[in-house]
């Protein structure tokens, strides 16, 4: 289960700094816009990574404990993603 936490803990944080070096990126040297992700829009698609982590996890290694310890981590990052961002909310 730890092992679980751990790559769900660190895999959105990846993903999310990943998306915002394309953001960086693009607007200096593409295409001149200057953001192609929001910040919550990239949050979002650092947390559904560790949804598609979490299937493979559970259904193609059939690892339970790892894949509950994914989704434990993604429990937690989906209820600090909501208190950040309140607007979502109401």
């Amino acid at each position: 289960m730890w092992l679980g936490i751990v790559i769900g803990l660190v895999l959105p944080v990846f993903i999310y700094y990943l998306f915002e070096a394309i953001n960086i990126y693009s607007s200096r040297e593409l295409f001149n816009k200057p953001v192609i992700f929001s910040k919550s829009t990239s949050q979002l698609i650092a947390l559904f990574m560790n949804v598609i982590v979490f299937r493979i996890y559970m259904l193609r290694l059939e690892f339970d404990r790892t894949g509950r310890g994914i989704l434990l981590s993604t429990f937690i990052y989906a209820f600090i993603f909501f208190y950040i961002n309140k607007s979502y909310i109401f």
